[in-house]
């Protein structure tokens, strides 16, 4: 017992009182370099203790500590930046402050997530107290994003898919879905099904639980589906937002078979990825897409049109935004997910490309700091697409 106690005191001092002042740190403070600091303060106080391997169990933390708050601070320069894939992201949330009244969004049990339904919601963005935008965005009854009123139209038409299609940051007379109406003299109807944040694996179940049928039509001439860089991740239930949204497993015979939901890490991991880029990098590391959640995308996306053709007649174009458009990278994961799209054999719309051969200045086309399209780049895609719903060749751009 004489040396149970020492031992445990031992535990208590170099592991567990530190581990407990991170995690509050971490988890309540929101602050990983508040966290260092205090640790390391910690082991400093205890080097001073009379105990010697007390000391140098401190003195070795202490290195491992410092080192590691040195190593994160080297990675915040904007010379590393670019080592860390995908946080640069965080670079254009810092200082950003967003509202949204009344509430938009509700959790729900087989997506994920929904729009409620009646509503019409103002949601504001600003930059280190800057406006980036201010728009207003009505739902209808079914809880899709609605148009103001217009021609009825007589050709259904479905959009697909996450904020680009949904809108995000334009109001409802701005977005791609009144274009195509409005390009059309009325003869389009497009139904938006799109939702901000959503993953094509979403856009699956949405097909197969019928939602598109609730708009009241059961046939549509095309369906058009937005997908950005970090779909790959998304399918796989790699990013945090997707918690509680259905996950969908490859089994034998490539049978696509969903296996309950996706769930995802704690509040203090979601810390930790958001203020570490040294634990982001780690993080990146271990989950980086591999060939098996590539595949996972393509079968999802292949399902997809399969379900779009046999059960609504729709032919499926996916609209593809490369690159982190904020910054005004039109390049991005290109080279991987143009692969990608030929493998699911999908019809797609390249939209970076189609932005590079305009003359216009990017911030035409992207909101500037928010990285989503502009009322102009929704118009030039809605005459695109109009254009080749006459000539579907326009829409095949994987080689045969």
């Amino acid at each position: 017992m004489s040396r149970v106690r020492p031992a445990i005191l031992k535990v208590c001092l170099l592991l567990a009182i530190p581990a407990a002042a991170f995690w509050a740190s971490v988890d309540l403070a929101s602050s990983v370099m508040l966290g260092i600091a205090v640790v390391a303060g910690w082991f400093a106080v205890l080097a001073c203790l009379p105990s010697l391997k007390v000391q140098n169990a401190s003195l070795a933390l202490l290195s491992i500590f410092l080192g590691c708050g040195a190593l994160e601070m080297v990675l915040r320069t904007s010379l590393m930046a670019g080592v860390i894939v995908g946080r640069d992201a965080a670079d254009m949330m810092a200082g950003q402050g967003s509202t949204t009244d009344p509430p938009l969004f509700t959790r729900d049990e087989t997506l994920g997530v929904r729009l409620i339904p009646n509503r019409r919601s103002r949601q504001t963005l600003t930059k280190d107290g800057q406006p980036i935008y201010d728009a207003v965005y009505t739902t209808d009854a079914n809880g899709f994003r609605t148009l103001p009123p217009g021609p009825a139209g007589d050709t259904p038409v479905l959009l697909l898919g996450d904020s680009f299609n949904f809108g995000v940051g334009i109001n409802d007379d701005q977005t791609l879905a009144f274009y195509l109406r409005d390009l059309s003299a009325g003869r389009l109807k497009p139904v938006n099904l799109a939702i901000p944040g959503l993953g094509i694996h979403q856009v699956l179940r949405q097909l197969e639980i019928g939602e598109p049928a609730r708009s009241g039509h059961k046939k549509f001439s095309f369906a058009l589906l937005s997908i950005v860089d970090d779909h790959v991740s998304r399918a796989n239930g790699r990013v945090f937002w997707l918690r509680h949204s259905p996950r969908y497993e490859v089994e034998p015979g490539d049978r696509l078979v969903l296996r309950g939901t996706y769930e995802h890490p704690s509040k203090f991991v979601r810390n930790l990825l958001a203020g570490s880029r040294l634990f982001a990098l780690a993080w990146n590391t271990i989950s980086a897409d591999s060939d098996g959640d590539r595949h996972r995308f393509v079968r999802i996306l292949r399902e997809i049109k399969s379900r779009l053709s046999t059960e609504y007649g729709a032919r499926v174009v996916v609209l593809y935004f490369s690159g982190q458009t904020w910054r005004g990278d039109l390049t991005g994961a290109r080279d991987m997910m143009v692969p990608l799209l030929c493998r699911a054999d999908v019809s797609f719309i390249d939209v970076s490309s189609l932005v590079q051969a305009s003359s216009e200045p990017i911030d035409r086309f992207y909101i500037s700091g928010d990285g989503h399209p502009t009322a102009q780049l929704n118009r030039l895609l809605a005459s695109t697409i109009i254009a080749g719903m006459a000539e579907p060749s326009r829409f095949a751009a994987c080689p045969r």
